[in-house]
């Protein structure tokens, strides 16, 4: 049996399907029954629980359960969920709970850029809990994914809607830094394997894409995939700044944070090709993957 916290998110659902086409027995973490209903339906056992609550997860785990699969982030904060809470706290005590039942192997999902001098709290926190998870004394694998896209994503969807509803994009910055989008289904298909691979255990892998794209690059790219042109117009990050600060004040999840606006002074690039040359999983182009969800 494995337990998938997270499992209602985007990765969730990708990887809980690839999980269920190999035949395991799936349990998820859930906090909201209704969101996991389904879960359910495709075949999953659900939890009440919630990372925070240590008691819960501990519930959750029986002696069935060797593996455990955190997926559980957020990207921004919202009020009463802050990155320390979700990244740190909340891995934390999923690591108790596993040695308190006695579950063997972890497999961590952190971020491309997690490090411990990383300007962005998002990506100090990611490496605080990489950091548990490696000091733990339990079998483990992290997988640090670029930015993940596929059919339920909020990043290419959302830009996608807004393409086909005007002729203007607003891009934050200068839309020069790099990406190197992942499709959601090579990662979920790492993962999968990455329970069975024993060499895997130990390893931290770094995940991305086949190809490095610009943020105006892939905004050209959304385009082309709807059949559209689209006129770019560039927000200066330094104006955006107080925006984002009005945001982290009105909404209790607020669309732009300026922690967010941090990570994109940056790339978020990698060179390792673990996914092909140590899984074998030929890595989907980001036009290909957009092919299958967007028209």
């Amino acid at each position: 049996m494995i337990l998938v916290t997270g499992a209602t998110g985007f990765v969730g659902g990708s990887l809980v399907r690839e999980l269920l086409k190999k035949g395991y027995g799936v349990r998820c973490l859930v906090r909201d029954a209704q969101r996991g209903l389904r879960l359910k339906e495709l075949g999953c056992e659900l939890r009440r629980g919630d990372v925070r609550e240590l008691d819960s997860v501990v519930e959750a785990l029986d002696k069935n359960t060797d593996t455990v699969i955190h997926l559980v982030g957020i990207l921004a904060e919202a009020r009463g969920s802050t990155y320390r809470d979700i990244h740190v706290a909340g891995t934390s005590n999923v690591l108790t709970a596993c040695k308190m039942r006695g579950v063997r192997r972890v497999i961590h999902t952190s971020a491309l850029g997690a490090r411990r001098d990383a300007r962005s709290r998002y990506h100090r926190t990611k490496w605080e809990a990489e950091e548990l998870v490696r000091n733990s004394g339990l079998e483990y694998t992290i997988f640090r994914p670029s930015v993940i896209f596929g059919g339920a994503d909020r990043f290419t969807n959302t830009f996608a809607r807004f393409i086909r509803m005007f002729p203007v994009v607003f891009v934050p910055g200068n839309g020069g830094n790099l990406m190197q989008p992942v499709f959601v289904e090579d990662l979920s298909r790492m993962m999968r394997e990455s329970i069975v691979k024993k060499d895997a255990a130990g390893k931290t892998y770094e995940v991305a894409g086949p190809e490095r794209f610009s943020f105006d690059e892939i905004i050209d790219r959304i385009a082309q995939t709807l059949g559209r042109r689209v006129l770019k117009v560039h927000i200066p990050l330094v104006l955006m700044k107080p925006g984002a600060l009005m945001a982290e004040m009105l909404f209790s999840k607020p669309p732009l944070s300026r922690d967010s606006l941090l990570m994109l002074e940056e790339d978020n690039v990698t060179d390792d090709d673990s996914i092909e040359r140590v899984f074998g999983i030929k890595r989907t182009g980001l036009t290909e993957g957009m092919r299958s969800y967007l028209h």
